[in-house]
């Protein structure tokens, strides 16, 4: 059983949507008949709040898991909400050039693909079915301090229902680092262990790489109240078109 499907059921419970998040959101892409792609949509949380603003949000996720969550919870949710199985990289196969006003990316979800290459195409497809005028937003957590303070240990994330512990293990020979989770249910004090490989991408080589793929308007941000982003910054938050 992959990372993404073992804690499908406990989701919820591990990540939360803000009211900054929605701001920055809606800051960025103004409310009106828009078409909104959310990648890495999980089990719909942001999607459905998404859904109360814009006209259509197109969600998709690579986790089938996930998306079977997400279908059933839009039952009890919105009909503006449409949730596909899909990977990030066939964006191209999958919606018409110049058709979307926004796309979505958060939860550290970029970090995901496996090399800068395929963050690349990531973009390239991202920036063609976009609207000329449309955004991508994206948020990952900030690898540059990551990186350079070799920081092995993220903030445990703890409730009433379970607890999240979450550390890094870095790569000697090549760019990349194992994510290593334990959850912990308390109800039933099952613990639930994980690793998954990702890729620690740099705000500049980020810069670089909107740069190339023709998005010429960028801005860095440290968390979702816009503030710029640093060394310190617990993400790095963009805005770009």
């Amino acid at each position: 059983m992959d990372f993404y499907q073992s804690i499908a059921p406990y989701y919820h419970h591990i990540f939360k949507i803000s009211q900054p998040q929605i701001d920055f959101i809606k800051a960025a892409i103004p409310e009106n008949e828009k078409t909104i792609l959310e990648i890495g949509c999980g089990i719909g949380t942001l999607s459905f709040e998404l859904a109360s603003i814009y006209q259509q949000v197109i969600s998709i996720d690579f986790d089938a898991e996930m998306i079977v969550m997400a279908r059933s919870n839009s039952k009890n949710n919105t009909a503006k909400t449409q949730f596909s199985q899909m990977n990030m990289l066939y964006l191209d196969a999958n919606f018409d050039k110049n058709s979307l006003d926004g796309i979505i990316c958060f939860g550290n979800t970029l970090v995901h693909l496996s090399s800068l290459e395929q963050v690349s195409d990531f973009l390239l497809q991202a920036k063609s079915i976009l609207k000329s005028d449309g955004k991508l937003l994206l948020q990952i957590v900030n690898y540059d301090r990551i990186l350079a303070q070799q920081i092995k240990e993220l903030p445990l994330i703890e409730n009433d229902e379970i607890k999240f512990e979450r550390n890094y293990a870095f790569h000697s020979s090549a760019k990349l680092i194992d994510f290593n989770t334990i959850l912990t249910v308390k109800s039933t004090h099952q613990k639930i262990e994980n690793r998954l490989v990702l890729l620690p991408i740099l705000q500049e080589e980020l810069q670089q790489l909107l740069t190339e793929t023709d998005f010429k308007n960028q801005h860095f941000y440290g968390n979702f109240l816009q503030q710029p982003f640093d060394f310190n910054s617990p993400a790095l938050v963009v805005e770009a078109w």
